[in-house]
């Protein structure tokens, strides 16, 4: 239907044409400007669609006094100022420039703003050079660009099969006659 319309409008701008000195352009133009207008007036309101058995991607919720808490599931990216907890059981969060102040319980962080919380990483966590962490970190990999700051303890926590490993007396005794 559409089509047709244009069609005819541009039909009806070529018998209008000047002899000889050019193309009239305004029945094409008018043509494509009726593409880009709205079908609805700009106030009406259309209904929502129903999305309530859809699973969300992230969820926030604020009770007053406590703040707020983020939860979200894939790869959440921040930017601004936050005031709340953040927390994945398996998702990467990516930060920007910006703060964030709550604490961050994730699989994986990749901070570039700054951060005034603990962050807790089941994975790995990297600073990036503009990030500013007032906080501890615990994660079994941490690494930091030249540029970040971080005030806080550390602990680089490794899987539990890891650290029941026995330790071989052997190598020990050598190390130790090193010295």
């Amino acid at each position: 239907m559409e089509r047709h319309q244009n069609a005819q409008a541009v039909r009806e701008a070529s018998a209008t044409q000047s002899d000889g000195d050019g193309v009239d352009t305004r029945a094409e133009f008018e043509a494509w400007l009726d593409k880009l207008r709205p079908r609805q007036p700009i106030g009406a309101r259309q209904q929502a669609p129903l999305v309530d058995h859809l699973q969300p991607d992230f969820i926030v919720s604020c009770t007053q006094g406590s703040g707020c808490l983020i939860s979200f599931e894939g790869v959440l990216h921040l930017e601004g100022f936050i005031s709340g907890n953040i927390h994945s059981e398996s998702g990467t969060l990516v930060t920007g420039g910006g703060l964030i102040d709550g604490n961050i319980d994730v699989g994986a962080a990749f901070i570039d703003g700054s951060v005034i919380g603990n962050i807790r990483a089941a994975e790995r966590v990297v600073l990036y050079a503009e990030a500013k962490v007032a906080g501890n970190i615990i994660s079994p990999a941490l690494s930091t660009k030249p540029g970040s700051l971080f005030e806080g303890d550390c602990i680089l926590h490794e899987g539990m099969a890891r650290r029941l490993v026995p330790l071989n007396r052997e190598m020990a005794s050598e190390f130790a006659d090193q010295f």
